[in-house]
């Protein structure tokens, strides 16, 4: 980097040299005819001669000499001004060194130039919680971390390769590389120079030069923005799956909001069916995006995405709002509704206007708590125990179930079965699939059914698509049961036809 801002500087120097060069050349000669002419003018005036024409030509030429000073200065002023331009224009200056305008020519220029055989790579990173770093030490502290970086990277690349802060404590980097491996090796002495801070890594390497800077950058933020939620990762390369896939999430955020208000997210209902007594019990309620006509988007696709940006919460109360929209419509009908249950995120349980919010919406409908069933996830029960203690007594309280979904899909214990206020356990799928000792798994399914209910809780098993998970859930004397053998989940109209016949 410094060969390269010594080269432009020195070039553009020589021009400035040359042209004052020229300039005094042309004073020193005009120069010695002023002084010739000056003497004729003393003696003019000593002799009081009348030669106008000698006082003239001396005249002209001593304001020759002042205008050619004043051009002079004009032209170094403006040279001095072009280079203050562009440094301006040019310079990062918490760094000192290159941004992204620069950095943006600099790409170019490069890759113009070198031959098609020349592999390189667009490099970005960032330094993880770097907003924290700024709030905990200051903005100076920050500052300095983003110098001692820029400094590294002058370290580490060469006259055909470039790097710049473009914002914030985001870094571009244009690498010449043979293999991957060159590449790594760079990020692990970035890395190892600056252990203070966590940084991650995208990776592009460039196949088509003739694109754009701003295309490699995009694509190696795609790689970077894969790995931003994983400590145990600090660089990904892009590739077409990865763009695939973070398009689509970017598509999906985009829409999501529009999507909400026009009604495209549609709740399904799933029965769930009491196999003792032979009939259906309840509902559990899902959501399905009705993205075009012909086109549904399934929550695997669209959940995470909304769990990892909070908009999950509007979706959860939007579901129970649609849900206590058709056990009113029930109601109104004459006709007895079943309980529906409704899935809530983690995030859902730890705001303070969760219970306030959803007792909100069912008396905005006049359905009786009782006939909502609140779902959390497993996995969702670790962390702060004691707010899902207390969010759920609370909920118990007022008149709501609560249930957990998902029970031993993760790390599941006894004590947390004692320690969270629950009424309904919902066995997960795995318990029932992929069996390859039959008899051990009724051993091991009749023992959790018989514990859970001696703790006071109802057992549902999920995920049932076969006589012979019934057979074997009836011997460990598990009455509920939800799944695909009985009904996949069913839009509204289906599932008022198959559950009360209307």
């Amino acid at each position: 980097m410094l060969k390269r801002v010594r080269c432009s500087y020195l070039k553009k120097n020589r021009l400035i040299a040359k042209n004052i060069s020229i300039a005094f050349i042309v004073l020193f000669f005009f120069s010695v005819f002023t002084f010739f002419y000056v003497g004729n003018i003393n003696r003019v005036l000593e002799y009081e001669t009348n030669d106008i024409i000698t006082v003239t030509i001396a005249g002209w030429i001593i304001l020759s000499f002042l205008f050619l000073g004043i051009i002079i200065y004009i032209l170094y002023s403006k040279a001095n001004s072009q280079k203050t331009i562009e440094k301006v224009a040019y310079t990062d200056f918490v760094t000192g060194y290159s941004n992204w305008r620069k950095f943006e020519l600099d790409v170019t220029n490069l890759l113009k130039k070198t031959s098609q055989n020349n592999k390189y790579a667009m490099v970005i990173f960032d330094i993880d919680k770097f907003k924290a770093i700024n709030d905990i030490y200051g903005h100076k502290k920050g500052n300095l971390i983003l110098k001692d970086i820029a400094d590294t990277l002058n370290e580490l690349t060469d006259i055909n390769e470039t790097f710049a802060r473009v914002s914030a404590d985001n870094f571009n980097i244009l690498l010449t590389y043979n293999k991957k491996e060159d590449i790594i090796n760079i990020i692990k002495k970035i890395m190892a120079n600056n252990e203070l801070v966590n940084l991650s890594f995208g990776i592009y390497e460039i196949k088509d030069k003739d694109l754009s800077v701003s295309v490699y950058s995009d694509r190696a933020s795609l790689a970077k923005s894969s790995i931003k939620n994983n400590s145990d990762v600090n660089f990904a390369f892009f590739n077409d799956k990865l763009r695939e896939k973070l398009l689509f999430e970017d598509k999906i955020e985009k829409e999501m909001e529009y999507a909400l208000e026009s009604g495209q997210f549609v709740m399904y209902l799933q029965p769930k069916y009491n196999i003792k007594l032979d009939k259906f019990c309840g509902s559990e309620a899902l959501v399905r995006w009705q993205y075009t006509e012909k086109e549904v988007i399934y929550p695997g696709d669209f959940i995470p995405i909304f769990e990892k940006n909070g908009f999950i919460r509007k979706i959860d109360m939007y579901i129970l709002e649609q849900a206590c929209k058709e056990i009113r419509s029930l109601f109104d009908k004459g006709i007895s509704p079943l309980p529906i249950s409704v899935n809530f995120s983690r995030v859902d349980f730890f705001k303070k206007d969760f219970i306030e919010n959803i007792v909100n919406i069912c008396d905005r409908y006049k359905i009786p708590y009782s006939l909502i069933e609140i779902e959390i996830t497993e996995s969702s029960m670790f962390g702060d125990t004691d707010t899902l203690f207390n969010v759920s007594r609370n909920l118990q309280d007022i008149g709501f179930i609560v249930a957990m979904d998902d029970f031993g899909s993760g790390y599941s214990s006894v004590n947390m079965l004692k320690n969270i206020p629950l009424n309904v356990i919902k066995l997960d799928r795995g318990f029932f699939v992929d069996d390859k000792d039959v008899d051990k798994s009724q051993i091991v399914i009749k023992s959790i059914v018989s514990l859970i209910k001696q703790l006071g809780i109802r057992v549902v098993a999920e995920g049932i698509e076969t006589r012979s998970q019934i057979e074997m859930l009836k011997k460990a004397n598990c009455d509920i049961v939800q799944g695909y053998y009985f009904s996949k989940p069913l839009p509204i109209k289906e599932f008022e036809k198959l559950v009360y016949k209307i």
